[in-house]
């Protein structure tokens, strides 16, 4: 999530939505992320508000807390509505790749894959490391492809980054 956000900081136009009726792109002010959660009975999104400005722990007791009120039906609304981006991970239930469907009226949803660990080389070297697709669908009426290709490449960075420390 903190990686998603730092991106999202650089890219703008990816913190947007619609506006149909008024046929206008809203540029979002806040990062509230949506979070995928598959149920038995179907999907629900629960929302991190404002997680730009929250500490990695405070997102990872943020995640919890909605996972498990989602897991346990007691979310209010206020906790479902209103993501300005939305994150999926189908790898935590063994997915490999796929291609999410966004989350109207947002401007792009990234999916998160199953972690897998590959061979790759490394300073001349093979050596094995964990490696995941991550995938992002978007709103071409929004977005361009080179502008969700340099917000991908920026999140793959941050969560390169993270994991060299």
């Amino acid at each position: 999530i903190q990686a998603v956000v730092t991106a999202l900081r650089s890219h703008p136009a990816m913190n947007a939505s619609l506006d149909e009726v008024r046929g206008e792109i809203v540029r979002k002010k806040r990062y509230d992320i949506g979070m995928a959660v598959d149920m038995e009975d179907g999907l629900v999104v629960p929302v991190i508000r404002d997680a730009g400005e929250k500490t990695i722990v405070e997102l990872a007791r943020e995640i919890e807390r909605l996972a498990e009120g989602a897991r346990n039906g007691t979310l209010p609304l206020s906790d479902v509505s209103r993501s300005t981006f939305t994150v999926t991970s189908i790898g935590s239930i063994g997915g490999l790749f796929s291609y999410p469907v966004i989350n109207v009226p947002e401007a792009a949803i990234l999916g998160v894959h199953r972690v897998v660990r590959r061979p790759v080389v490394r300073d001349g070297q093979i050596v094995p490391r964990d490696m995941a697709y991550l995938s992002l669908s978007f709103d071409h009426r929004l977005i361009d492809g080179g502008t969700a290709t340099r917000f991908l490449n920026d999140v793959i960075l941050q969560i390169e980054s993270q994991n060299a420390k």
